[in-house]
């Protein structure tokens, strides 16, 4: 019983080396199954593979055997921004970026009715990029890179055939990168906002430590309901570098001057938070063959009160960011439909944002939004033991507008997003 394990531990190397990354509702990550997001992620209630770890661990008690799931989700995201107080005004695009959050479980049977099953995800992430020398808004930031690595540990237990419940743990280690520019906005030897230092604060991961519960229910048997809770998650970075760069104008004594007044690299900090999250599902089979689903999920973004930046040599430098985020929530429905060795799937979503208009900036530039999606799922193998999911989602925000107040200058937007995503799974059993 020790291969899979071992087998675990090699395959989580190369998902330590991913870039975690992407944008989702505020900075969280569904994508974590490949069958799951054919169904648009309404899975709660119904998902039977290892990514169970993730949808619902109590599921785990009722899975045979040994199971294997490695996949992962490729995440292009395409934003722009324009300006409303300007006639004709050009939109400014985002740096086109492309993330590939990981995905790795392994489940396994101690005995009837007794399962557990462990995970490495990442269900956090942000990845930001503006032009740092023409965007408009680079002195409130230029580069965001939010990564998260979650380790999960679950024990499921099934006292019938109609129960089953699940609890276990959650050990996230997240590193963040901040960058962005300061300008001199007063005129002097007849320049007008002039870059004059670059700003970065970056960190290792830092761990963060949580709990998650879940319970599954079959009243019947074309019948399943399921509920999750995975608790919120606070990440203090106490180690981080921030470092100071001075831009040179080409003005000799204006840099002379500069020079003097630029902060020492030094330590710092801040705190990331990561909100709870609440799904309950009901799933219903109206042929052998056939399973639909809809799923509800709650977000308790209210965490996300501040991003605070904390500086140890020049304390005075310090600086909040007030966010204010607002809890949200999810609908999330899909269906599969099973032929031969053979599963196609459909789902749609729609997902409220939690970022009221004054948080809505280029650091964050956060919307509702919709998906659609599209999966195929394929059984093959001698006994049919090995399975591979492919799925793909269209995501459209709604245009959205922010203003943000800065001590530089208040930034105006009117925000654009389109993200396509396409993920793989395979899983294996035995």
């Amino acid at each position: 019983m020790r291969r899979p394990w071992t087998l675990l531990a090699a395959l989580a190397l190369p998902a330590l080396l991913l870039p975690a990354t992407a944008r989702a509702t505020g900075y969280a990550i569904y994508e974590q199954g490949a069958a799951a997001l054919g169904m648009a992620g309404a899975a709660t209630a119904s998902v039977n593979d290892a990514s169970a770890v993730f949808f619902n661990p109590a599921a785990l008690a009722r899975l045979e055997g040994t199971r294997f799931y490695v996949g992962g989700s490729a995440l292009a995201p395409i934003t722009s921004v324009t300006d409303p107080g300007v006639e004709d005004a050009e939109a400014e695009e985002m740096v086109k970026q492309v993330f590939f959050p990981p995905t790795i479980y392994a489940s396994h049977r101690l005995m009837k009715g007794l399962g557990f099953g462990i995970g490495v995800n990442s269900p956090y992430g942000l990845g930001v990029e503006w032009d740092a020398d023409e965007f408009s808004g680079r002195y409130l930031t230029t580069k965001v890179d939010l990564q998260t690595l979650n380790g999960s540990a679950c024990l499921a237990w099934a006292p019938n055939e109609q129960w089953s419940f699940a609890g276990g743990a959650d050990a996230l280690y997240a590193k963040v990168l901040l960058n962005k520019r300061t300008l001199l906005t007063n005129p002097t030897y007849g320049l007008t906002d002039a870059d004059i230092m670059n700003v970065e604060m970056s960190s290792d991961f830092t761990p963060g430590y949580g709990w998650n519960a879940a319970v599954l229910y079959t009243p019947a048997a074309r019948w399943r309901v399921g509920a999750y809770y995975r608790s919120k998650i606070v990440v203090h970075v106490d180690e981080a570098e921030a470092d100071f760069t001075q831009i040179l104008t080409g003005i000799a004594p204006l840099d002379a001057y500069l020079a003097t007044q630029v902060p020492p690299d030094q330590s710092g900090g801040t705190v990331l938070r990561f909100p709870a999250l609440w799904s309950a599902g009901v799933a219903f089979d109206p042929e052998p063959d056939w399973t639909v689903e809809a799923d509800f999920l709650w977000y308790e973004w209210s965490v996300f009160t501040d991003l605070p930046i904390y500086l140890e040599t020049t304390p005075t430098l310090s600086s909040t960011r007030v966010e204010d985020y607002e809890d949200s929530w999810q609908v999330r429905v899909g269906a599969e439909h099973r032929r031969g060795s053979l599963a196609y799937r459909f789902g749609y979503y729609f997902d409220k944002s939690p970022a009221p208009v004054t948080s809505v900036s280029p650091l964050l530039p956060d919307a509702d939004r919709i998906g659609v999606s599209l999966g195929l799922g394929w059984a093959f193998g001698p006994e049919g033991n090995w399975t591979l999911d492919a799925y793909g989602l269209g995501l459209f925000l709604n245009r959205r507008y922010g203003f943000t107040e800065d001590s530089y200058r208040d930034f105006t937007g009117d925000y654009e997003t389109f993200t396509a995503m396409a993920g793989l799974g395979l899983g294996y059993r035995f």
